[in-house]
């Protein structure tokens, strides 16, 4: 829903809040707890008011989903970013899976129907058994939080107020920059629009993106104290990369899954210290596995390897 408008010679900017998106920003934090420390005790009160097997759901189906985020890409989408989310969920659902699936393939992705299915029906049950409560709550802050932010930008300018959104976002004389894993850079004689949304559960991530001459990007809203502690995924990723032995078991996964019998016998070690070595690089997800006949196979996590640097960028920048 739009909250309110600006211009600022040829840019205009538009302020608006999805309720959509807020649902399925918290059901990110829910996927990856160990990343959004801001957000800790939230994530404590939660776990006694949701049941173990919609928490199980949730989590099972961040990896299809790409923790929650692909989904969010229909909160951009009028109508859906206008509606609550209840008749924003029905209107999706309707969507074919041909339809969903052009969003996935932004992500080189696909889902089967049956996925879809399965990730409509944990929203429906998360909304109408948690998230209905939550958001009454949210939607009239987060409002109020974005009209004040509009009264921030008219008095010191479109860009000058963009500049403060994020630590990691510039703004230069003829370009918005992102600094993320590497530079985004956006050319603002290029840009018709930059929509503004705002988020309790984003922090410490810089989200945004491009798309037909709009610029979307949020901004961050702490209801907790910021937390300063290093987040427990990016301890796990850097104990797993910080050994010899797990290096050459990722660089042997490259181009096909192994079991720990191959690797074992490729990298002339014990099937039992090998095991021990999967077990560090699953937990800290660079890996995943699937069983084949009667073997656990293991295959690199590509997603995981490419975001590595953008992982330890973020705390360090943020």
């Amino acid at each position: 829903m739009n909250v309110g408008f600006l211009c600022e010679n040829e840019l205009s900017a538009e302020f608006a809040f999805s309720p959509l998106f807020e649902m399925l920003a918290s059901m990110h934090v829910i996927s990856v707890p160990e990343h959004h420390l801001d957000r800790r005790k939230w994530i404590e009160e939660i776990s006694y008011k949701i049941s173990k097997e919609l928490l199980h759901n949730i989590r099972k189906y961040g990896r299809i989903t790409g923790d929650w985020l692909i989904p969010m890409d229909f909160s951009d989408f009028s109508p859906y970013k206008d509606l609550c989310i209840p008749d924003a969920l029905a209107e999706i659902e309707k969507l074919s899976l041909h339809q969903w699936n052009e969003v996935y393939e932004l992500y080189d992705k696909s889902i089967s129907w049956e996925e879809k299915n399965n990730i409509i029906e944990i929203m429906k049950i998360y909304y109408e058994t948690f998230f209905y409560n939550e958001i009454n709550f949210l939607q009239p802050f987060l409002i109020h939080t974005i009209k004040r932010k509009i009264n921030m930008f008219m008095e010191v300018g479109l860009l000058n107020g963009m500049d403060k959104i994020h630590e990691r976002l510039e703004i230069s004389e003829d370009k918005i920059i992102f600094h993320k894993n590497r530079e985004y850079s956006f050319d603002l004689n290029k840009l018709s629009k930059v929509v503004i949304t705002a988020s309790t559960f984003m922090s410490p991530h810089l989200l945004m993106h491009e798309d037909k001459g709009i610029l979307y990007l949020t901004m961050l809203v702490s209801l907790e104290e910021r937390n300063e502690a290093v987040p427990d995924d990016l301890i796990d990723l850097l104990k797993a990369l910080g050994d010899g032995t797990r290096l050459r078991i990722l660089r042997e996964m490259r181009t096909e899954a192994a079991s720990t019998q191959s690797l074992a016998l490729s990298l002339n070690l014990t099937e039992a210290g090998i095991s021990k070595h999967l077990k560090v690089l699953c937990n800290a997800k660079l890996i995943e596995k699937k069983r084949q006949g009667n073997f656990m196979m293991y295959s690199i996590n590509k997603d995981a390897i490419d975001y590595i640097p953008y992982k330890l960028y973020e705390f360090i920048m943020r």
